[in-house]
């Protein structure tokens, strides 16, 4: 039987490992880049909306509006260097907004969905709900920020029947009005955010009814970002 020395069982294995790293950085290197780094819906207290998003350093944006009205945010990849931080205005239509990011690149799409009043109109002004934001993290978490207005009384709760959270406000003595959550989304189902609004309405006979709405909605459908 021949005997292997130690110095060519250690250049052997020296050999193997390296071939392995090797391969290993060309399967990542073959892996296309997110251009999507992270993304901020915003809805300001006009009732005007817009978003915020973040790309690496070499891509190139276009946004389009498509038949149907929504809204298309192509993602390409390009050689030279690119801005990183970009923002687009957008407004809502027939009580509707959908926007879309496309990556050119993976061929992966991202979904945004509101339904809301156009309270521009109605001069911004909503009887609960100030403001909010909700920026996707891009590692399946999502940071819901929100601003109500005086004397709102706000009830955060998960919906597991019909998997939404919701934030339901009503009229009510109190001194908070700022409010942040952060929220987890499977990755193979959407991120369903409801506000609803329980407004006490004063009948002939004196008795308080309650309607309630669901304004705003608000429907993320999007990849694990990171």
């Amino acid at each position: 039987m021949k005997k292997i020395t130690p110095y060519f069982l250690a250049l052997s294995l020296s050999f193997l490992f390296a071939s392995c790293s090797s391969n290993e950085t060309e399967v990542v290197e073959g892996t296309p880049e997110n251009l999507l780094q992270s993304y901020t819906l915003k809805r300001d207290a006009t009732g005007a909306y817009s978003i915020d998003f973040n790309t690496t350093n070499n891509t190139d944006v276009t946004t389009v509006t498509n038949a149907d009205n929504s809204k298309e945010i192509i993602l390409a990849e390009v050689a030279q260097k690119t801005a990183t931080k970009h923002s687009n205005d957008f407004s809502i239509e027939n009580d509707q907004l959908k926007i879309g990011f496309l990556e050119a690149n993976r061929g992966r799409t991202t979904k945004i969905y509101v339904e809301d009043d156009n309270i521009t109109f109605a001069k911004g002004v909503t009887e609960f709900l100030n403001s909010y934001s909700i920026t996707a993290n891009g590692d399946g978490t999502y940071q819901l920020n929100f601003t109500v207005n005086d004397n709102v009384i706000t009830d955060f709760v998960y919906n597991e029947n019909i998997e939404t959270y919701e934030v339901h406000l009503s009229n009510g003595e109190t001194q908070q009005k700022i409010f942040s959550r952060q929220l987890e989304k499977n990755s193979s189902k959407t991120l369903n955010i409801n506000f609803v609004n329980h407004k006490q309405l004063l009948n002939k006979g004196e008795s308080i009814e309650s309607l309630v709405t669901t304004r705003p909605i608000i429907i993320l459908d999007d990849p694990t970002i990171l």
